[in-house]
């Protein structure tokens, strides 16, 4: 926003504040001068304003500011009535369609304009604040804008159908030729103003070629509205356009300023242009806006900013800034909030504004007493215990973007998936939200590939979404967890090569994560999963429904990756994980007995697994059974094709005594017996 130091000093008296004064007291209120340039004007200070600050895009706005800062009066320019004002009835006509996009309108109309050329100061004056000179009336509206922050519009009366003003949403499949020659495609999302038969003018943002002012113009409809600034930032953003009316409106504009606003003009128009004004001002208002009133309480101020609170300072400073005190004779103000601060919502946001006049830099610095104890979220301590579980493997966390688009989900997933739309996404290749969390670490690991790093093992946890139906309000969420790695199980050694990480790596990482947890789950080969190799895949399975999944990455996608190594991968929701309650680590007392292996060979159907054998032994609740390994496997002409050779190694331990050979010999023929009798083994 540029200001002028000329333009300012017709609001106040700054002899003894010169501008390099003026620019450290801007920063310090929150107006960083970003720059000074020197033009026919004298000065023009380039200021950063916040999008929470519409009410200092203008001149005046900035000079409240610096009036509360010194104490300086405050000269306010005349915004009466003009004369002519009640001279017969206005002769046009305003109504108001969709008053949830424009709360207010405000119009007026003038006869006998004469348009030409602005005098030379106006020229200057606008120029200095980076406007080109148009004709004397648009560079009125110009000059209101950047001393009230009003935008305004002026129509050329007689080009209006009807002579009326029609507020309205856009038809479906309407059009509008703006002022920049660039025919509009509109949409009912849209406001537009319009006569009797077409829009002339995009609400809030441009006007339309058909009714602009022109050197034959002679009779003017001048425009003051206040729009929604929602309806205005979405349609500008869909439009492509971004002008100085759309920049003040989508931010906020002041809802009382429009008839205020025009009544400036009016005048300035009379006075360079000649015309007279037909009525007062047309003011549709169907739906006021009531004033905020906050409570302000010093013991409040006192706790935010360390400092006693100065009653006359407080006054002063807020009465300076706009708002109206009502002491309420306990150490507390009912402040009025003026309307051209839609900032200033909460109590805490007028200690903010005695905080800037005050200056930060003069504020103790102090530690506030907590006033409750913190505490974790439900699910942080599962989360911990995740993370200690798998970095205690040796992997390392990732953090992806939850962002994903339906060409990166469809070619690691093999098959198109609905996904939850982002309404207003970032760039391309975010416009909806992950359904898995895969792909993410796949990218990583051949980001880490492609920087030399062959071992790679990282977990990633995150929410994951899904759509049903089609509504993007019915989508929901779950908690996920990803893992992926490749390389080597193993350091380098001397004495061998190290071994490859393979899928039965992956699921003892898993096996660790869910014997913390005190879950017990199990694995099932599948055959057909589109992003897993079909020989390397199982799922997790628990009360016969899926939990999970891991793998080997399917062919297909270690050559869209280009990977040179093998990657495993798995993926687990964490719902049943999370809604368990923790429970704390069991410890005991070694034993100082020895224990007692036991191994014995059969033969099994193909079709058993592993896991399956494990079950049912650990089913027989032995007391003394410690530990079941496989730790031979054999298929050769010797056994049968559809059987396999096993070798199982049970561990036995007694806390107490010793067992002897008979009682384990005994406990082995147990489980060997029911084994026979369940799962139909053979002995070798």
């Amino acid at each position: 926003m540029k200001i002028g130091w000329r333009w300012l000093r017709e609001y106040l008296d700054l002899q003894g504040i010169d501008s390099d004064r003026l620019s450290e007291a801007l920063g310090m209120l929150g107006f960083p001068v970003e720059s000074v340039e020197e033009t026919g004007e004298g000065r023009v200070l380039e200021l950063e304003v916040t999008t929470n600050r519409p009410d200092c895009l203008n001149h005046l706005g900035v000079a409240r500011e610096i009036s509360a800062r010194f104490g300086l009066e405050l000269g306010i320019p005349d915004l009466s009535e003009p004369s002519g004002s009640a001279v017969s009835r206005p002769r046009a006509q305003v109504s108001i369609e969709a008053p949830d996009l424009c709360p207010r309108y405000a119009a007026r109309v003038m006869s006998g304009v004469k348009i030409g050329p602005s005098p030379d100061w106006l020229k200057r004056r606008i120029e200095s604040v980076g406007q080109r000179p148009i004709n004397n009336v648009v560079d009125v509206t110009n000059f209101v804008l950047y001393e009230l922050g009003q935008p305004l519009h002026g129509f050329d009366l007689d080009r209006l159908g009807e002579r009326r003003i029609v507020v309205r949403r856009a038809s479906e499949g309407e059009s509008l030729t703006t002022l920049d020659g660039v025919d509009r495609r509109l949409d009912p999302s849209m406001l537009v103003i319009a006569d009797a038969t077409r829009a002339v003018a995009l609400a809030g943002i441009m006007g339309g070629m058909e009714t602009e002012i022109s050197g034959a113009t002679r009779n003017l409809l001048l425009e003051s509205a206040y729009f929604e600034p929602m309806s205005v930032r979405r349609a500008a953003k869909r439009l492509g356009m971004r002008t100085d009316a759309s920049y003040r409106f989508e931010r906020g504009a002041d809802p009382d300023m429009a008839p205020k606003a025009l009544n400036r003009a009016c005048r300035m128009i009379q006075e360079i242009a000649g015309g007279a004004c037909e009525g007062p001002v047309i003011d549709e208002f169907p739906r006021p806006i009531p004033a905020r009133e906050i409570r302000l309480r010093s013991c409040r101020l006192a706790q935010v900013l360390g400092v006693p609170a100065d009653p006359d300072f407080i006054e002063e400073v807020l009465g300076r800034l706009g708002f109206e005190l009502e002491p309420q004779g306990d150490g507390s103000w009912r402040i009025r909030v003026p309307s051209f601060r839609a900032d200033v919502a909460l109590e805490d946001d007028l200690v903010e504004e005695v905080a800037r006049e005050y200056g930060y830099d003069r504020l103790p610095t102090t530690y506030p007493a907590a006033a409750t104890a913190g505490r974790f979220s439900e699910s942080e301590g599962h989360k911990r215990r995740v993370s200690s579980s798998l970095e205690s493997c040796g992997f390392y966390e990732a953090m992806n973007y939850a962002f994903t688009n339906p060409g990166r989900e469809e070619i690691f997933l093999g098959r198109r998936t609905p996904l939850v739309p982002i309404a207003n996404p970032l760039s391309e290749d975010h416009t909806h939200l992950r359904s898995t969390i895969l792909p993410g670490l796949a990218e990583s690991i051949r980001h880490n590939l492609n920087f030399g790093n062959r071992s790679v093992r990282l977990f990633e946890t995150g929410k994951v979404f899904f759509q049903r139906g089609e509504d993007p309000e019915q989508a929901q969420e779950a908690p996920c967890l990803g893992l992926a790695a490749t390389g080597s199980a193993h350091g380098p050694f001397w004495s061998g090569a190290s071994e490859p990480f393979g899928f039965h790596h992956l699921k003892g990482v898993l096996q660790l994560l869910f014997r913390n947890f005190g879950f017990e789950v199990e694995y099932r080969a599948v055959a057909r999963l589109p992003f897993l190799h079909p020989g390397v895949a199982a799922e997790i399975v628990r009360d016969e429904r899926r939990v999970g999944l891991l793998g080997k990455l399917h062919p297909r996608l270690h050559a869209h990756y280009k990977f040179s190594q093998d990657v495993l991968v798995a993926e687990l929701r964490l719902d049943e994980l999370y809604g368990r309650d923790l429970q704390d680590p069991a410890y005991g007392v070694l034993s100082r007995f020895p224990s007692v292996e036991h191994d014995f060979s059969f033969l099994v159907d193909k079709s058993v697994s592993f896991a399956k054998l494990e079950n049912a032994i650990r089913g027989l609740s032995i007391p003394e059974l410690r530990d079941i390994r496989l730790i031979d496997l054999y298929r050769g002409s010797s056994v049968p094709k559809d059987k396999v050779g096993l070798t199982l190694r049970l561990t036995f331990a007694d806390v107490e005594r010793t067992l002897t050979l008979p009682e384990v010999k005994h406990l082995s023929e147990r489980v060997f017996s029911f084994m026979r009798q369940e799962l139909g083994v053979e002995g070798r």
